[in-house]
């Protein structure tokens, strides 16, 4: 057994290189000591009561404060075997962390919580078996979030969503209040320790945060390790990852630890972040910089028309000088406003009704509430639309005409962070990496009103448990790829190469689908907005079901200014036969070749009719005749009146000189 220390509040511990959380397994002699000992010394004055945040002022406080870790001990940089340092614990010093863990980005598991509108989805994508699959723990029945699926209904535990999407998780949530609640043989908590709240992750005003690091340090089950190897306080060395599966943090020496492979997480501070009283400085903002934010929300188009990254313009509130915190606010509870309208509002802050497109600079819908919910916030112009009809304002979103890329006669592929791990290191960035997602796709929001979108297309293989084949759920890649062995075989012989993947057309679709077999359910495949399973013959059979159909999320930025809005160019941007914004083309791809993807045009998603778009549209393009036609029109009336006029004043006159005479 390995020697204990004592370290910290007085609770005996195991080095932290082994796993903070393995310590809740020592002997309850040890437990019940330690709990004395920490009811003693809860009854003393604690030395970092004296760090208070400043109130009352906009001067940034310094914060130049010991680092703790996850026992709430002081960190020592000189100590051996030093524990990795605890954001949590850390900030908890000063900030009430139950209260940020209130916040929009941790709170998605909490099914107390209003889901509010869709939004971009974690997607679970795996090129060997072709799938690409919307998943949100917003997801907590049909009406919220509908398209995509929670984590939880397709086996995906916490322990497994963490380390798939770690790398742009900002921690907290169910990577740290539900960890222990979740039922899964593989997953190793007691090892990893859980993945507290990034602080830095957005309030970071230096340079030292690596959104890499927190990544691999996510991909390595370092959960404990990822704020100490992101600051870069000090280097991480090993992982949990490597450590085998009967490895006891108790007693390494009997796990049959391999030393050439499986590393236990180290950690070797740099003494030139600590002074002389072991105080480190974090140079951090309250309001996080645009770049920390764009580690997470970055947006770019893909494929062989798209522009390079240097000929894409800003978005024109960053470029006048905004912050993207100067409209997303939250309070220390962290409940960010999103600042679209319709969003649920506390009614004792009727100023946020401000904080949407409409709000900032026209006004909530009226000012009665206070001069908050007024125009003009941050110096807002107060745009004019001189000659629109005001039935535009009814039927779009302001982000129809100013928001996302210009659209075009089709939408183009496009990457996001989330999806596609923009920022990481070593990542797949191709044009045709997974998930393929499309923009700019116009479709009704929820308030009815037309906006733009991105828009992608599931692809997964389910079972259905229903007689229709309507009800399906899906199945994990691992599950897949198992059962299907060398019919989705990866050919890595050629170390010089990328591997190559078996091809999924519908001759191996098939018989993939015939080597899930029946139990469970009936095997499907869902690509390109079809359901596809077995018919007779064992030739594939495909229809329409709901889980098939396309999942949108509305496009808020990048903002173009309005010289380069739809309607800058005249009523012809939209009301053409060939306009984005309703004949535009939405191709239904996804990643196997079973059958031609079929181009769907914008009015498809709106309900609309062509021949109706059509003929009004032709309508505007004979509109500059029409004003000739009603000017020429217009002036001989007013000549014809003009003649009348001089002709009943000519009789007036001899009237009045008969009179006379």
């Amino acid at each position: 057994m390995m020697k204990l220390m004592s370290v910290g509040r007085g609770l005996p511990r195991l080095p932290h290189s082994q796993g903070a959380a393995a310590r809740r397994g020592l002997h309850k002699t040890a437990l019940a000591a330690g709990v004395l000992v920490a009811l003693a010394a809860a009854a003393l004055p604690r030395a970092q009561a004296a760090y208070l945040p400043p109130e009352g002022t906009r001067t940034p406080a310094v914060h130049r404060v010991p680092i703790y870790d996850d026992d709430d001990a002081a960190i020592k940089q000189d100590a051996k075997d030093a524990p990795p340092f605890s954001e949590r614990a850390t900030c908890n010093q000063c900030h009430k962390y139950s209260e940020i863990l209130k916040g929009w980005h941790f709170n998605a598991a909490d099914p107390k919580v209003d889901p509010g509108r869709p939004g971009e989805p974690w997607i679970l994508t795996d090129i060997q078996t072709g799938t690409q699959l919307p998943m949100s723990y917003r997801h907590i029945t049909y009406k919220t979030w509908p398209g995509t699926w929670h984590p939880a209904s397709v086996g995906l535990s916490p322990w497994q969503f963490i380390q798939l999407f770690g790398r742009q998780f900002p921690g907290g949530g169910i990577a740290e209040k539900d960890a222990e609640d979740v039922q899964d043989a593989k997953a190793r908590w007691t090892i990893s320790g859980k993945l507290a709240i990034g602080c830095l992750n957005c309030h970071a005003a230096d340079r030292f945060q690596d959104g890499t690091a927190w990544a691999t340090a996510c991909e390595n089950q370092n959960f404990m390790w990822a704020s100490t190897a992101a600051s870069g306080f000090g280097i991480v060395t090993g992982s949990v990852k490597s450590l085998p599966s009967n490895y006891d943090p108790l007693n390494p020496e009997a796990s049959m630890l391999d030393k050439d492979t499986a590393k236990p997480p180290a950690i070797k501070y740099d003494k030139a972040r600590f002074d002389a009283d072991n105080k480190v400085f974090f140079d951090v903002l309250r309001k996080g910089t645009n770049a920390r934010c764009y580690f997470c929300h970055t947006t770019r188009s893909v494929g062989p028309d798209a522009p390079e990254a240097f000929e894409v313009d800003e978005d024109v509130h960053v470029k006048a000088g905004l912050a993207c915190a100067d409209c997303h606010r939250n309070g220390l509870d962290h409940q960010l406003v999103r600042g679209y309208e319709g969003e649920p509002q506390d009614p004792k802050h009727p100023e946020r009704l401000s904080l949407t497109c409409r709000g900032c600079h026209l006004g909530a819908e009226s000012a009665v509430a206070g001069p908050e919910t007024m125009g003009g916030r941050l110096g807002a112009p107060v745009p004019k639309h001189k000659g629109l009809p005001t039935i535009h304002f009814e039927k779009l979103t302001c982000t129809a005409c100013h928001s996302g890329p210009m659209p075009g006669a089709q939408a183009v592929r496009t990457q996001t962070s989330m999806a596609h791990g923009l920022g990481v290191h070593a990542k797949d960035r191709s044009a045709d990496a997974l998930p393929w997602i499309e923009a700019t796709v116009f479709t009704p929001q929820a308030d009815g009103k037309i906006g733009p979108n991105k828009m992608m297309w599931p692809a997964f293989w389910g079972r259905s448990t229903d007689q229709t084949g309507l009800s399906i759920t899906p199945l994990l890649p691992a599950v897949v790829s198992k059962a299907a062995g060398a019919l989705l075989a990866v050919d890595r012989s050629d170390k010089s190469k990328p591997p190559v993947y078996a091809t999924l057309d519908a001759e191996t679709v098939a018989a993939v689908l015939e080597k899930l077999g029946d139990e469970g359910g009936l095997p499907v495949y869902v690509v390109s907005g079809k359901v596809y399973r077995r018919g007779d013959g064992g030739k594939l059979v495909a229809y329409d079901a709901p889980p098939a159909r396309p999942y949108a999320w509305p496009i808020a930025h990048d903002v173009r200014p309005a010289a380069r809005s739809l309607g800058s160019g005249g009523c012809t941007d939209c009301h053409s036969d060939k306009s984005a914004i309703f004949f535009g083309k939405v191709l239904a791809e996804g990643p196997a070749k079973v059958a031609e993807p079929t181009a769907l045009a914008m009015y498809e998603f709106q309900g609309k009719d062509p021949t109706s778009l059509k003929l009004w549209a032709l309508s505007y393009q004979g509109r500059p005749y029409f004003k000739i036609l009603g000017y020429a029109t217009a002036g001989i009336i007013g000549a014809v009146l003009l003649l009348y006029g001089f002709l009943g004043l000519a009789a007036l006159t001899r009237w009045a000189r008969e009179k006379i005479a």
